[in-house]
């Protein structure tokens, strides 16, 4: 059993207490990650336990936590709640992103950051986009992530009170301006080793584009992006917005793929299907209504470069993209 000795006022660590501890020093020397939160040190002190069934007694985490800080091997992140998330020693400064994807599990880089991570714009945001699933969502991912971590341990972790994955909020972090959207369709993302974070699959951060031209650098940004880049993915763009695209998204990546990238293909035709009058439909959906009108796609074609661009013309016949 885990226990905390007191001698004349002053907290004094048994043998029993420093061996987990030095199980955790060496753990956090091959950590993965730039950071460890209090939850992530509460499971390795239970994955230290001698036993399944053995106890932790009260005050021994944070005498862990104090051990280890005491030895500056973890130091306090100022950016988030005190107690709540850990610097390691001998680190390099990491990015943004890699801090934000490990302090929040669920959440992946979208949107303009993306685009940046994948090299979709020149553009060095000062603001990092991410996405994290909805509160409830949040908290059904963080059981099911707390019983594949602790599996056998997790009665002794709840007994022990110890700290549990929830939602850490952050506003900034590592000195850059977060802008966290909560979504329950996160769409496809994959987990880079170096650096360790999620991000959005190419296709998917196309479809957002669309979506939500104002977290990706605005419309305007989002047409040069499809001109640049539209035709070397094309694929992975109509494989993602044929399955998770609505209907009002195939029509504005259609006329994008068409009419501004010139590319005839039989998938962005069938998406012509989902065309339908309404004064609502603009291709910028944050934009002022314009005049200048796709018949094709039915849509107000209302981004000022795209009025005076021959290339935008709805009744032109684009060669044709196997």
């Amino acid at each position: 059993m885990l226990i905390l000795h007191t001698l004349t006022g002053n907290k004094k660590i048994s043998k029993a207490v420093i061996a987990p501890a030095e199980g955790i020093a060496d753990r956090l020397a091959t950590w993965e990650r730039p950071v460890v939160t209090d939850y992530e040190l509460g499971a390795l002190l239970c994955a230290a336990l001698p036993a399944a069934d053995a106890a932790i007694e009260p005050g021994v985490y944070k005498a862990i936590v104090d051990r280890l800080s005491s030895f500056h091997l973890i130091s306090p992140a100022k950016e988030f709640k005190s107690g709540a998330v850990f610097q390691l020693f001998g680190r390099p400064k990491p990015s943004a992103m890699e801090v934000a994807c490990a302090v929040d599990p669920f959440a992946c880089v979208t949107h303009l950051s993306a685009m940046e991570f994948h090299g979709l714009t020149d553009r060095f945001s000062k603001i990092l986009y991410l996405t994290t699933p909805p509160d409830k969502e949040w908290r059904e991912q963080a059981q099911e992530r707390m019983a594949r971590d602790l599996g056998q341990h997790m009665a002794v972790h709840r007994a022990a009170r110890l700290p549990m994955l929830r939602y850490l909020g952050f506003e900034r972090v590592e000195g850059v301006r977060v802008e966290l959207m909560r979504r329950s369709s996160r769409g496809a993302f994959k987990a880079i080793k170096s650096p360790s974070i999620r991000v959005a699959m190419v296709g998917r951060v196309f479809l957002d584009m669309v979506r939500e031209p104002d977290n990706c650098g605005g419309m305007q940004h989002v047409v040069d992006a499809y001109r640049e880049y539209g035709s070397q993915y094309l694929s992975l763009i109509l494989d993602e917005i044929d399955r998770h695209g609505k209907p009002i998204d195939k029509v504005r990546a259609g006329y994008l793929l068409e009419s501004v990238c010139r590319i005839q293909h039989p998938r962005i035709d069938g998406w012509k299907d989902f065309a339908q009058r309404g004064g609502s439909r603009m291709l910028d959906p944050q934009g002022e209504y314009a005049p200048t009108f796709s018949e094709t796609w039915k849509l107000s074609i209302n981004v000022p470069s795209l009025l005076t661009d021959g290339r935008a013309g709805a009744g032109e016949h684009p060669p044709h993209a196997d």
